[in-house]
């Protein structure tokens, strides 16, 4: 009959399982035992996870779906285009009677008359193409001696810049010339207490050029000089050439213009000297119109050879002067938006141009028909052709005088200006008279 131990030591007493002669190997079981269950009960704890472990999971979680949204939000995002309703000028065909206007004031036979067609187009939207327009004022913010209108078509990948001379003619205005709409509306939001007098002067600037130009501008943006030359500086400066020595100075405006003619490097305050010049030039503001033709496209390619995602501190550093000194109705999805699509144009997608005209006397007046091709080709965003019968309806580009007229009527073949290419002007810059 098998002996058995008594209950209470069942669990202590294992040597009735060991044969005889391996007693001594009890000892040495009993500690792998022991851990073994150590080792267990290790696994155990480890896996449970800890109230600062799991928070600092979901934190690293959450911020990586916040970098996955933001790039797939900057991939993704574009800004919003009117509705098909929204035209901001008027598309139905002129009512009231057109007096007629002869070129030469003598041949009844060359008399200009509007088309009136029966049937006016449907506009419709054509998605990726965008205006903005860009004005630079003087430090007093008073005169605009930059209104520029800028089209960003992401379905070619390409930009066209359109400068319009601050002496262009235009009706309504004190001086009726164009830098002076500005400061009018920014003078009359002064007075009327608005809070913010430049944000009131853009929209009604900017509503003003898309009634007569029969176009829709869908961003505006206001810089001041300061961030100009800061800008440029923290770029390391433009490398272009001079086309000329540029001598002038004027301490009112605080003006010291001294540049010598050839290749150079420019900063941020030799620049501002150059973008500035005019009284060398023959033509006086449209020489230096395409002085800053040349300037934008050296900036231009400054910009996409010292920009990159990986240089943040120059990011930075950019980012902080435009957000200082440059005022836009933009959201900030926009400007990385505009910004990811400039660092994807190649230079032989810039195309650049004064607004089509000629000077007489003190004015620049728009050519009529050649500023409606540019307009229909470049900065139109409707599927529809604008016509001649609602551009400019109310003639806000010409004064009644009989010389203009004659400007404002002429065939498009007299205008003094040209569409200029980006790589064109790199390689072989503009004559400046």
């Amino acid at each position: 009959m098998q002996n058995r131990m008594p209950k209470d030591n069942q669990n202590d007493d294992v040597s009735m399982y060991y044969p005889d002669g391996d007693y001594e190997n009890i000892e040495a079981d009993d500690e792998y035992l022991t851990n073994l269950k150590r080792k267990q009960k290790l696994r155990k704890k480890r896996g449970k996870l800890t109230g600062s472990q799991k928070g600092m999971i979901i934190g690293i979680f959450i911020v990586y779906a916040v970098i996955l949204f933001a790039i797939a939000w900057i991939t993704f995002y574009k800004p919003a285009q009117p509705g098909n309703d929204e035209i901001p000028f008027e598309t139905g065909p002129i009512q009231q009677e057109t007096t007629e206007i002869h070129p030469d004031n003598e041949n009844p036979d060359n008399a200009y008359t509007p088309e009136t067609p029966d049937k006016v187009g449907d506009f419709t939207v054509v998605d990726g193409i965008y205006n903005i327009l860009l004005i630079g004022h003087d430090r007093a913010a008073t005169l605009a001696d930059v209104t520029i209108l800028v089209n960003c078509n992401t379905n070619d990948k390409s930009i066209t810049v359109m400068q319009l001379p601050r002496d262009t003619c235009v009706q309504q205005f004190v001086t009726n010339k164009l830098n002076a709409v500005y400061s009018t509306y920014y003078n009359g939001a002064i007075k009327d207490g608005k809070d913010v007098a430049y944000e009131t002067a853009m929209e009604e600037v900017s509503s003003l050029l898309e009634q007569t130009l029969c176009i829709n501008i869908h961003h505006t943006a206001i810089l001041n000089l300061d961030g100009l030359i800061n800008i440029v500086n923290i770029l390391g400066g433009v490398d272009l050439y001079v086309p000329k020595d540029m001598q002038y100075y004027d301490p009112e405006q605080g003006l010291n213009i001294n540049l010598k003619e050839g290749y150079q490097t420019l900063t941020g305050e030799q620049a501002e000297e150059f973008v500035r010049f005019r009284s060398g030039f023959l033509q006086q503001d449209l020489g230096r119109i395409n002085a800053q033709k040349i300037f934008l496209t050296a900036l231009f390619q400054k910009v996409k050879s010292s920009i990159s995602i990986t240089n943040t501190d120059k990011l930075a550093q950019i980012a902080d002067e435009v957000f200082k000194n440059l005022h836009t109705d933009m959201s900030l999805s926009d400007i990385l938006f505009y910004a990811k699509f400039l660092l994807g144009v190649n230079l032989d997608n810039l195309n650049m141009t004064t607004i089509p005209g000629n000077l007489t006397g003190s004015y620049y007046v728009i050519n009529r028909a050649a500023t409606l091709e540019v307009i229909n080709e470049y900065f139109n965003i409707y599927n529809t052709e604008i016509t001649d019968s609602i551009f400019d309806r109310n003639r806000f580009f010409c004064l009644d005088d009989q010389t203009l007229l004659n400007y404002y009527y002429a065939d498009s073949e007299t205008v003094l200006d040209e569409m200029y290419n980006g790589q064109d002007i790199s390689d072989d810059s503009i004559y400046i008279p």
